[in-house]
């Protein structure tokens, strides 16, 4: 019996292959905890490609889905 993942489990059977496990890897891209590259503190996203500590304020311009430092 195959694993189940949970980050699929609203798709269920629809879309193909192919587009879930690239959505999945995007959510977990996603979900991973940032640090900020001053202060340490919690790094979050604000818009495509935008990235805010939470601590310090310091904004960041980076890619769609991670901050590339």
């Amino acid at each position: 019996m195959a694993k189940k993942q949970t980050t699929l489990k609203g798709l269920g059977p629809r879309y193909g292959i192919k587009i879930r496990k690239q959505f999945t890897q995007v959510h977990h891209l996603m979900k991973q905890k940032r640090k900020c590259p001053e202060c340490g503190g919690p790094v979050i996203r604000e818009a495509v490609g935008i990235w805010a500590c939470k601590k310090c304020g310091l904004k960041i311009a980076g890619t769609a889905y991670d901050v590339k430092l």
